[in-house]
C-alpha cells in the first residue's frame, strides 16, 4: 500500500474541560477505506485512539492543560500510515469556586476564589466588571483581585474566568453581583428639637438612590427607623434626655450600608409645673416648682428675673 496523504484542515470543533472534538478532511480517492490513528500526548502521558470517520472525540482530559494531538491516516491494510498532522490545544479550565467578596468599600471591592484543578501550568484570571453600559476587564495572576475606581452605592455584576496558560482558553465564567457601600451622609443636623421629638436632616453627594437607616440609642433603649428621604422625624422621646442618633445610607439592595454618621442631642425638658411663691418679702422672694420628667434628676434651672429694663 502507498502511504495515505496527510489529513487536511485539522481543527478543534469543540473544546471543553475534559474533552475535545476534532475534525479533518482528506483529498485522496482511496479515503473511503482509511481509518485514523489519533495520538494524544501530555507530558509523559501518551495514548492512541482510532477512528473510522474524519472526526474524533477525545475524553478523560485534564482541565486547563495543553495536549499535543497528531492525526495519521491509515491505509486499508491497517498498518501503512501517512504523515501525521499535529495540533496543540488547551482544554478549558474549570470554573472558579467559592467566589466571594472579602471586602466591600465605597469605591473598591476585594474578591477571592478557589480553583480545583490538576493542570500542569498555573491559571491567570480575567475579571469582567459591568455596571449598566460601563464594561471593563481586569487580569489577575492570583486567586484574588482588588477592583477600584467604583461608584459608591452602585450595583456591579462581576464575572471571573480562569484562563489557561496559553492566555486565550477560558473556562466558564462565575458571576457575583454586589453593591458598593454608600458614602456617609453629610451635614447631619437637628432642624428642630422638641420635648418628645426631633427632626433631623442631611445631604448626600452620591448619584445613587438610597434609603436611610436611623439608629436611636438612649442607655439600654435601642431602635431603628427607616427613611426614604434625606430627613427623619424621631418621635416618642423622653423630655430632657440625651439620645445618640446615627444615620446610615443604604444601597438599593436594602442591605449594603455606608459608614454611620452620629449626632448626640438632648430633647427639651418639659416646662416646670406648679410654679409658686413660697415666700414674698421686702427684698427677696422664694419660688418653688415641680417637674414631671423621668430625666428631672439631672436638670438644673435657669431663672430669668425682669424688672423694667433690668
Amino acid at each position: 500500500f502507498t502511504e495515505p496523504s496527510p489529513v487536511l484542515d485539522l481543527k478543534a470543533e469543540y473544546v471543553g474541560e475534559t474533552s475535545v472534538n476534532l475534525t479533518w478532511v482528506v483529498s485522496d480517492t482511496a479515503s473511503s477505506s482509511y481509518t485514523y490513528r489519533i495520538e494524544v500526548v501530555n507530558g509523559s502521558s501518551h495514548r492512541n485512539l482510532t477512528s473510522g470517520v474524519k472526526a474524533v472525540e477525545i475524553t478523560e482530559l485534564i482541565p486547563g492543560t495543553t495536549y499535543n494531538v497528531t492525526v495519521f491516516a491509515v491505509a486499508a491494510d491497517g498498518q501503512t500510515e501517512g504523515e501525521g498532522v499535529p495540533i496543540s490545544l488547551y482544554t478549558k479550565p474549570s470554573p472558579v469556586l467559592d467566589l466571594k467578596a472579602e471586602y466591600i468599600g465605597e469605591t473598591s471591592v476585594n474578591l477571592t476564589w478557589e480553583v480545583d484543578n490538576t493542570a500542569s501550568s498555573p491559571y491567570t484570571y480575567r475579571i469582567e466588571v459591568v455596571n449598566g453600559s460601563s464594561h471593563r476587564n481586569l487580569t489577575s495572576g492570583v486567586k484574588a483581585v482588588e477592583i477600584t475606581e467604583l461608584i459608591p452605592g452602585t450595583m456591579y455584576n462581576v464575572t471571573v474566568f480562569a484562563v489557561a496558560a496559553d492566555g486565550q482558553t477560558e473556562g466558564g465564567g462565575v458571576p457575583i453581583s454586589l453593591y458598593t457601600k454608600p458614602s456617609p451622609v453629610l451635614d447631619l443636623k437637628a432642624e428642630y428639637v422638641g420635648e418628645t421629638s426631633v427632626n433631623l436632616t442631611w445631604v448626600v453627594s452620591d448619584t445613587a438612590s438610597y434609603t436611610y437607616r436611623i439608629e436611636v440609642v438612649n442607655g439600654s433603649s435601642h431602635r431603628n427607623l427607616t427613611s426614604g428621604v434625606n430627613a427623619v422625624e424621631i418621635t416618642e422621646l423622653i423630655p430632657g434626655t440625651m439620645y445618640n442618633v446615627t444615620v446610615f445610607a443604604v444601597a438599593a439592595d436594602g442591605q449594603t450600608e455606608g459608614e454611620g454618621v452620629p449626632i448626640s442631642l438632648y430633647t427639651k425638658p418639659s416646662p416646670v409645673l406648679d410654679l409658686k411663691a413660697e415666700y414674698v418679702g421686702e427684698t427677696s422672694v422664694n419660688l418653688t416648682w415641680e417637674v414631671d420628667n423621668t430625666a428631672s434628676s439631672s436638670y438644673t434651672y435657669r431663672i430669668e428675673v425682669v424688672n423694667g429694663s433690668s
